[in-house]
């Protein structure tokens, strides 16, 4: 021991041994970071272990703490426990008889509009009989376009009405959409294309001035009755009540009542179609134009009953889209929209070869031979071949005569396109001997009035058969005229404030379409002539608001996620709660491309919005690929589903039920639901309609049947008064829903839901109330008596009319019931003094702690909703919390509640009450997807829970969904402030910084919905995002360990927004000489365009045609004789890579805007004129480069859209429509180099139909459970950098929420992908284009066709060619000085 020491004390030692201990010392820093940068990087198991307990404490330290706040302030046990201790007791739904009865109620309301048109039916033959119209004589009407115009005060006959105008007492009416009209008269409208002073149009006017009597009756027997018509087949329309025709002088009047579905099905059967447009060489310059236009007006006349295809011939006969071989199409939006886009393009050559054209078009039609009828598709009712050319070389009698002798089953209607008189004897002889019609077209102007002729024609069976008038129910449509081409024309035109006008102008559109259907009968001439002829007057109809008969459905039966529709014998529906017929997204696109964030427009119909299959809004869950929909609801079948079960008991309007398990996405498909649910089914009598419900299995057998009868509160006298029960103040109604109405309430005072209530209760609580319940009964029968009659019809009395009402017995007895045991808030609603006074001092504490914690926490409202409709609540964040009027803090807004005040409708209620399944004690949190753009101090949270009744674990319904909002700030500062907490310390203390928490640089906490949506992080900026756009890798790995299931939905509604670059209008401030050659050029223009559109050019050489260059379509189509298949080939995005969306650069990189170009390149301008031919000199190039984009803009959105958005090098627009379907191109002019620049992005794209594909997430809350209680989930991306390290994470199910707590650490640098959850396009190939567009779903045809009549041979009516005036020098001059003159006018 004496030589260890003396070894260990010894100078030399000691002196090595201190520099070893200093150097150790100094290293001892170094060698511990790199220890802990290792440790930390690979994090050993006890590491991670240690954060997943840390995670799963805050978890449940977290979810207990906000669920008993949230408890506490909703007050759900004292809610829950009235409905308990209520008589609220569990009904089952009998959903047969529930749709029966549905049924029943609007098949009564469809009588009364069919006997309504009948009725103006039989008045207008007989007016039609009338002594004839003298030319002298004075036919008194009100012109819908010339209604009460004065002159401005600037004007010397200020105030006074303008010449040509009327003086007509215009109210506004809330029952027609707050139009203002007048109910004793009928206004007249008449397209432009259609002059008034013709004695055959004058005189029609005359004769259905008679029709007001009848329009007043009918509005008179029937309150809920729309807007009723007359449509002439001279083109004007007639309509009541009385209105103006809201449009600017200036802007195109593009209606033509001719044109619309209720006027063409009534006319006209089913019919089968093949155009034959020629395109030899003989075929260019303006004739090509006009041809074009021929063919897309036919297009334009046909219906989803209709059959169509379209041929291109010249040597060769070939289908115009490639697609469509050896068959016809049904003729919808989508069809037709591939037939105007394959117009754009071809070439003219060589000569016409008719025998291959119509050989082939009789041998598609004949019934025989015919490989598509023999597949059972098509019309199966008229036939006709419409052959569009410059000239044939002889008749072809013998083709007519194998095909089409002696039955003539196929109409010929042939049009001359130009100016050859010595043309016209063969096509004039192929119409007229195969029971057809001939026309000779020579100007664009007068395309849509020619096209028109065919239409009487193929009526004339119907027309010869007098005694039957068969009604005719159109599919849904929107009530404006031509949608997007209007639309966009004038958003070209800079007028984006008419861009949007409504057949009648109604205001609002903003807000919505007002999506209806229309009844409508034929009209007959019954005069007696010399000559055989078989006349249609017109056509009477009735429109019926899709609003009207959802009215009869009420929601409230069907119980919260429970719904209904209709569908037509297509297949296609007129109501569903997932038929978005408005392309929302365009506004958001708009923006996502501005610096502007203010810009907007007007929400847009989708191309094919009206063509929209169940199929396609039914998604089962059982989808291998895009439109593979193997399931009961469509079976497909060598592509037809004619095995199918739902939709063929829909469409064959049989009564049913089904099954089925189906995917539902909700809050703009940005989440989903999976459930099981029973359908039941049941037909609209008289109609081709069928009504459908829809009702959650489990929870949707059951209802919560609880009233309080107002026959005892009125016997009781000591009872408390109906509207005590609504004491609190703080409550609202479904906006949408009716409780009571009074049916004649035109010109009554505007009344909130909760006013109008206010009013009825008050009456109901009155001697001799009667509740008046029901809803719709059956037209008066043929059979009733004087006596009967006076007894069904409605009072006549003025004030007898305006108390007539409807009130709901059930829904407002279950409303006062809900009120009474939610009144729960009345002990809750006094200010701070009020609850303090005459309390003990333990009683105050805990009134002091209640609000010190509703301020700490950030409790700004504590409400309620139940199944009745009735939303109620308390704010949180007044000194008197039944202040109504508050608003949300610091916007401005309504109160959180008054905007969302839907109850069972609103997505949180639906949301707490599908999550109940899940877990039955959690609350359902969510925050807005654009939280992190808003004010933070704006953002809520929102946690909401359901109450159900229950009798045991099968028998349970939902009652209500109590809930609270809370201020995001607050609740984050909660978050962060548990988060930093360790278990062992009770606060964050020095010790606890040691630990490894939220707080530290190495671990990121995130809380998480169901659906990954981040709900509070340690970033303001993350809140209300997708989690996978932040950690992708990480919300991978969470799929793969399934905590989160992915779910995949196909949009078969998408619109898609092809883009196409613009040159720049900032040009226009190069030099102020460019403005003096604007006017030159526009002075040229002008001229030059009006020659052109009065073909005034012809007087020097009649025969002379503007050549154009014409190339081949450079698409390729596929070999299509291989049969489709049943699995559809597409291109799958890959998970592997970040979705991202081709969009052009408008910004530079400093952020700037970006300059293009002043001059477009070549293959970004479509090419209209041949610029090598213009004439130097004349301002013609000047004029087309100039305005070129402009024109081109019209004539894409006219003629069709794109498929890629780009002007092919091909392209050849044309000159330009003269017959209203265009906007004036010289009212424009002068407006265009000053065209709003805020209209530039919606002007650079075009929509499409296409289909897309998302992927939602699902929490999967069983995965998280290890026997019976919530385990942390531990994870790490292991080798997700080059220096081998990963990236561990930990997942914790927060208790009693939807949320789960993620701890990722973040120090190993790994590269993550970018999960996003936006819809991208399904790309599919050519070939499933194709099938796509091929794909036939089962169908039921019109039960009536008329097609053939013994002695129509009688009728020799068969068309005949023009009388052409010679112009004149004098012509020329006085339509120069006219053009010119108005120009000058609109400029000024």
């Amino acid at each position: 021991m004496r030589h260890k020491m003396r070894w260990w004390w010894s100078l030399p030692l000691v002196h090595h041994r201190t520099t070893f201990f200093l150097t150790f010392l100094m290293l001892f820093p170094a060698l511990m970071a790199v220890f802990t940068q290792e440790n930390e990087i690979n994090m050993p198991h006890q590491e991670s272990d240690r954060i997943a307990s840390l995670v799963e404490f805050w978890a449940k330290k977290i979810g207990n703490h906000i669920y008993h706040l949230s408890n506490a302030f909703s007050q759900y046990a004292d809610i829950k426990t009235n409905f308990e201790n209520s008589e609220a007791k569990l009904q089952e739904n009998d959903g047969l008889q529930l749709v029966k009865e549905m049924a029943t109620d609007v098949t009564n309301m469809m009588k009364f509009k069919v006997e309504a048109v009948k009725r103006i039916m039989n008045v207008a033959e007989e007016a039609s009989l009338d002594k004839e119209y003298k030319q002298d004589e004075e036919v008194e009407y009100y012109n819908a376009k010339r209604l009460n115009k004065f002159y401005p005060p600037e004007h010397k006959l200020k105030g006074e009405l303008r010449e040509g105008f009327k003086r007509l007492t215009l109210t506004e009416n809330s029952h027609f959409d707050g139009i203002a009209v007048n109910e004793n008269h009928s206004s007249v409208h008449v397209p432009t294309n259609v002059y008034d002073k013709a004695p055959d149009v004058i005189n029609a006017i005359r004769w259905s001035g008679r029709l007001d009597r009848t329009f007043k009756s009918n509005y008179e027997l029937d309150p809920t009755l729309s807007w009723q018509y007359f449509g002439s087949s001279t083109g004007f329309l007639r309509q009541y009540p009385a209105s103006s025709w809201v449009m600017d002088e200036k802007d195109p009047d593009l209606y033509d009542a001719r044109l619309r579905s209720w006027y063409i099905e009534a006319a006209n059967s089913p019919k089968d179609m093949i155009i034959l447009l020629d395109v030899s060489g003989s075929m260019t310059g303006l004739r090509r134009e006009i041809a074009k236009h021929v063919v897309l007006n036919i297009l334009e006349t046909l219906n989803e009953n209709d059959f169509v295809n379209v041929f291109n011939f010249s040597v060769e006969t070939l289908e115009l889209v490639p697609c469509f071989r050896d068959t016809l199409v049904q003729a919808n939006l989508e069809n037709l929209g591939e037939f105007k886009k394959a117009l754009n393009y071809g070439e003219t050559k060589d000569i016409a070869n008719f025998t291959q054209a119509l050989t082939q078009a009789f041998e598609l039609l004949h019934r025989k031979n015919s490989k598509y009828n023999k597949s059972g598709q098509g019309s199966q009712c008229n036939q006709a071949i419409m052959v569009v050319t410059d000239g044939a070389p002889y008749n072809f009698e013998e083709i007519f005569a194998k095909y089409n002798w002696p039955h003539l089953q196929v109409r010929m209607f042939t049009y001359l396109i130009g100016r050859e008189e010595t043309k016209v004897r063969d096509l004039n002889w192929m119409a007229c001997a195969n029971k057809g019609y001939f026309v000779h077209v020579t100007t664009l102007a007068e395309v849509r009035e020619q096209v028109l002729k065919y239409i009487p024609v193929m009526a004339r069976p119907l027309v010869m058969y007098q005694s039957s008038h068969p009604h005719v129910w159109t599919g849904v449509y929107a009530d404006i005229a031509e949608a997007w081409n209007v639309m966009q024309a004038l958003l070209i035109a800079g007028r984006p404030e008419k861009a949007f006008p409504g057949r009648r102008g109604a205001p609002g559109l903003r807000e919505g379409y007002r999506l209806m259907t229309s009844v409508s009968v034929p009209v007959f001439d019954r005069k007696k002539t010399s000559v055989r002829t078989a006349n249609l007057l017109g056509v009477a109809g009735t429109d019926v608001p899709i609003r009207e008969i959802e009215k009869l459905v009420p929601p409230y039966k069907l119980g919260v996620n429970g719904y209904s529709f209709m569908v037509n014998s297509n297949g296609y529906v007129l109501y569903h709660p997932d038929l978005r017929p408005v392309h929302e997204e365009a506004n958001a696109e708009v923006q996502r491309r501005s610096r502007d964030r203010q810009e907007w427009f007007q929400d847009i119909l989708k191309p094919n919005y009206n063509s929209v299959d169940f199929a396609e809004v039914e998604l089962t869950d059982h989808e291998p690929g895009p439109r593979s929909n193997h399931s009961e609801l469509l079976a497909l079948t060598g592509w037809r589903d004619y095995y199918s079960k739902l939709r063929r008991d829909l469409i064959e309007q049989r009564g049913g039920e089904a099954v089925l398990d189906v995917k539902i996405h909700m809050d703009g498909m940005k989440r989903v639901v999976q459930r099981k649910q029973r359908y039941f089914t049941q037909k609209i009598g008289g109609t081709p309609f069928s009504l459908g419900i829809a009702m959650p299995e489990g929870y949707g057998k059951y209802k919560v049947h609880g009233q309080i009868e107002l026959s005892r509160v009125i016997q009781d006298p000591r009872g408390a008064k109906a509207m005590d029960h609504f004491s609190t103040g703080n409550w609202t109604l479904h906006p949408d829903w009716v409780y009571c109405e009074y049916k004649y309430d035109q010109n009554r005072v505007d009344q909130s839901p909760e006013d109008l209530m206010k009013d009825f209760l008050s009456r109901a609580q009155k001697p001799h109330w009667k509740w008046r319940s029901t809803r719709t009964r059956p037209p008066p029968e043929p059979a009733m008596n004087q006596a009967q009659y006076n007894t069904w019809k409605p009072p006549a009395h003025e004030d007898d009319r305006r108390d007539n009402y409807y009130c709901d017995k059930d829904l407002v007895q279950s409303l006062l019931f809900d009120a009474s045991v939610t009144n729960v808030y009345a002990s809750s609603n006094r200010n701070m003094e009020d609850q303090l006074e005459g309390k003990n001092p333990v009683a105050i504490y805990i009134t002091l702690l209640y609000s010190s914690v509703r301020h700490y926490f950030g409790m700004t409202t504590a409400f309620v909703a139940t199944r009745s409709g009735l939303t109620r609540w308390i704010d949180l964040t007044r000194a008197n919390p039944m202040d109504d009027a508050a608003q949300n803090n610091h916007s401005g807004e309504p109160h959180f509640m008054k905007m969302h005040n839907k109850a069972i409708d609103e997505v949180w209620y639906k949301r707490a009450v599908d999550y109940y399944e899940e877990d039955n004690e959690a609350y359902v949190y969510s925050v807005p997807f654009d939280a992190a753009t808003r004010n933070p101090d704006d953002v809520l949270v929102t946690a909401t829970r359901a109450i159900f009744i229950e009798e045991n674990s099968y028998r349970k319904a939902p009652a209500a969904v109590v809930g609270v909002t809370i201020k995001h700030s607050k609740f984050v500062e909660y978050f962060k402030n548990e988060t930093y907490k360790c278990p062992s310390y009770p606060s964050r203390d020095s010790n606890c910084k040691k630990a490894k928490t939220c707080e530290s640089k190495s671990l990121d906490c995130y809380l998480l919905d169901d659906n990954g949506f981040i709900i509070a992080s340690e970033n303001d900026d993350d809140t209300g995002k997708f989690f996978g756009t932040l950690e992708g890798t990480i919300m991978e790995s969470l799929v793969q360990s399934e905590v989160y299931k992915r779910v995949r939905i196909f949009d078969y509604q998408a619109v898609c927004l092809d883009t196409r670059l613009e040159p720049s209008i900032a040009s226009i401030l190069a030099t102020p000489l460019q403005w003096i050659r604007w006017m030159a050029n526009w002075m040229m223009g002008n001229i030059f365009w009006m020659l052109v559109k009065t073909h005034l050019y012809t007087l020097w050489d009649p025969n002379q045609a503007w050549a154009y260059t014409h190339t081949e379509r450079d698409i390729q189509y596929p070999d299509l004789e291989e049969p489709p298949q049943d699995v559809f080939d597409y291109k799958e995005p890959s998970l592997e890579e970040p979705r991202s969306v081709d969009l052009p650069e408008y910004l530079a990189d400093d952020g700037t805007e970006e300059v293009l170009p002043e001059v477009a390149a070549p293959d970004d301008i479509p090419r209209s004129f041949d610029y090598d031919n213009a004439t130097e000199g004349s301002g013609e190039e000047d004029v087309l480069a100039e305005y070129e984009d402009v024109l081109g803009e019209i004539y894409y959105d006219i003629d069709g859209m794109h498929p890629d958005g780009k002007v092919p090098p091909d392209y050849d627009p044309p000159y330009g429509e003269e017959d209203g379907d265009f906007p004036s191109i010289e009212s424009r002019t002068p407006q265009l180099p000053l065209m709003n620049i805020q209209l530039a992005y919606i002007n650079k794209t075009h929509p499409r139909p296409c289909d897309k594909e998302v992927y939602l997430y699902k929490l999967q809350n069983h995965k998280l459970q290890q026997e019976g209680a919530y385990k942390p989930v531990k994870g790490k991306l292991s080798n997700c950098h080059t220096n081998g390290c990963g990236r561990p994470f930990s997942v914790q199910k927060v208790i009693s929420t939807n949320l789960i707590l993620v701890a990722v650490n973040n120090l190993c640098p790994c590269e993550s992908r970018k999960v996003d959850i936006e819809p991208v396009e399904v790309d599919y190939n050519e070939t499933m284009h194709c099938n796509r567009l091929l794909l036939q779903h089962f169908r039921k045809r019109p039960s009536t066709c008329y097609n053939y009549h013994p002695d129509e041979h009688e009728i020799k009516l068969c068309g005949g060619a023009g009388a052409l005036g010679l112009p004149s020098l004098a012509l020329l001059v006085l339509l120069t000085l006219v053009h010119i003159f108005n120009n000058l006018s609109f400029g000024s």
